[in-house]
This record gives C-alpha cells, sequence and structure tokens, in this order.
C-alpha cells in the first residue's frame, strides 16, 4: 500500500520533468516576443547551469523581482534571458547582480 502512496508523490513531484521540451520552447518564443514589443530598454543574457521550468521560473521570479523590469522571458533550453526594463529605475548592473544570485554563471551579457 505504501509503495503506491510514494510511487504517486514521486510522480506528482516529478510531473515537471516530463514537461514537453516544445511547448517550453513555444511559451519562451512568445514570451520573447512580448518583452520585444515592450516598452523600455531591452538586454539579453545568456547563462548556463538551467536544466529545467523550474530552472526558468527560478529566474524569471528573481529577475522580474527587480524594481524597473517590465517583462522577461527565460528558456532553460538555451539558457536565454530576454528582459525589458524601465532604464529610469534600474540598469544593467542591477541585473546583472539579481541573475548572478540565482547561482547560475552568465556566459554572454548585453554590450552597453
Amino acid at each position: 500500500m505504501f509503495r503506491y502512496v510514494f510511487l504517486a508523490a514521486g510522480l506528482f513531484y516529478a510531473q515537471s520533468a516530463f514537461a514537453c521540451p516544445m511547448a517550453d520552447a513555444a511559451a519562451f518564443a512568445e514570451a520573447a516576443a512580448k518583452v520585444a514589443q515592450a516598452e523600455g530598454t531591452k538586454a539579453t543574457y545568456k547563462i548556463e547551469g538551467m536544466t529545467c521550468g523550474s530552472c526558468s521560473e527560478k529566474v524569471a521570479t528573481v529577475v522580474n523581482a527587480v524594481e524597473g523590469v517590465l517583462l522577461s522571458a527565460v528558456d532553460y533550453q538555451t539558457g536565454r534571458i530576454e528582459i525589458a526594463f524601465d532604464s529610469q529605475k534600474t540598469n544593467l548592473a542591477k541585473l546583472e547582480a539579481a541573475l548572478a544570485g540565482t547561482g547560475y554563471k552568465i556566459t554572454e551579457k548585453p554590450q552597453a
């Protein structure tokens, strides 16, 4: 009996691992298009170390918490992060500090 409970609990918590990569890519493309159309300054970063949708959500949550960030799109498969922000309220240094705080390594930064 307990085996089934543990099996069900394991499957419930692992469901994000079974997500469709094509659906994730489509969601990122849609979010990135919204970032491109948004008002404000744009920045694109590339980071390494993300392995799943939960990683993307973690990074997006941290980036969106930075004052002045208008929209963001994060893709764990490519490591790409698109950000639209108000340059009056934040800057690239603050965005990079927030990204560094996630524990992932920034491999490409926008040119100032």
